[in-house]
């Protein structure tokens, strides 16, 4: 395992860019993406080539609570440690602008290492070790933002072959799915909108394009009926992904024609400031 530390720190790649780390992660949320990734495998001392990384997104949920060591069990098992109740050790060790995230579960000891170019992200690399092997990844991306909730969270990333290509895209959506899969709204026009919503935000993160619609649904896109819901964080995630702005459903109906609700002041700013950096 000291093998793959050393690697996941020599891989750390370079940049003009600096921030001081955190002292503390405790009640955020921490995103690993490994879109433009490189990554190989490793089997003993022998490396494999080199090649673009398709893995679905590491998500690391700290605890609200004091401390830079944690106890947290997986959001879902490995095939095949369904019955393991084992949590997994989280640790989190910042020395001026890198800082080490530590997972060590069963056969398995993560090591991923973090530069930091802002306060809240930046460059990212990972060693994976197994028993029998394990994988690096290099060139990843990261970034810390707010948890929803108290308690702790990991989800490990899923790497694919090409042939098998596995690519999501979550940077955060995922979380924003849940959180709208628990809440409840009083009217009808409401739960058609979170309807919609929840058939093409997972479609979205398969794959999809963002601006993607559904059968019987005129047309609407994810942002229409975002808009329409008057959910701030969501239309927010839309217009920072590149949804059109000047989509129009199959009767014209534009985006702006959808706002409504307690938070459609927010979002025709949101609107307005994302169409001036359009200009």
């Amino acid at each position: 395992m000291k093998a793959l530390f050393t690697s996941a720190v020599v891989l750390m790649a370079s940049s003009a860019f600096a921030a001081e780390a955190p002292v503390k992660l405790a009640g955020t949320v921490l995103e690993v993406n490994f879109n433009g990734a490189m990554a190989c495998d490793t089997i003993g001392d022998e490396v494999s080539d080199w090649k673009p990384v398709i893995a679905t997104p590491l998500v690391i949920q700290f605890p609200a609570e004091e401390g830079t060591c944690f106890h947290i069990q997986l959001d879902k098992p490995i095939p095949g440690e369904e019955d393991l109740k084992q949590p997994n050790k989280v640790s989190y060790a910042p020395q001026g602008e890198i800082a080490v995230v530590q997972v060590q579960g069963y056969m398995r000891h993560l090591v991923l290492t973090l530069h930091f170019e802002t306060p809240a992200g930046g460059q990212a690399s990972l060693s994976w070790g197994m028993d029998d092997g394990g994988w690096l990844a290099r060139g990843a991306t990261f970034r810390l933002r707010p948890a929803k909730s108290k308690e702790g969270r990991v989800v490990l990333p899923v790497m694919e072959d090409e042939e098998g290509a596995l690519q999501t895209v979550d940077d955060g959506l995922g979380e924003l799915v849940r959180e709208l899969e628990q809440r409840e709204y009083p009217t009808a026009v409401e739960r058609l909108y979170r309807k919609r919503l929840l058939t093409l935000l997972p479609h979205i993160m398969e794959g999809a394009p963002i601006d993607h619609t559904i059968s019987n649904s005129n047309r609407t896109t994810a942002l229409h009926n975002a808009c329409g819901l008057s959910h701030v964080e969501i239309v927010q995630w839309l217009v920072d992904h590149g949804a059109d702005l000047n989509a129009r459903t199959e009767k014209g109906a534009s985006v702006d024609d959808c706002v409504g609700g307690p938070n459609a002041s927010k979002i025709r700013a949101i609107l307005r400031k994302a169409r001036r950096s359009e200009d």
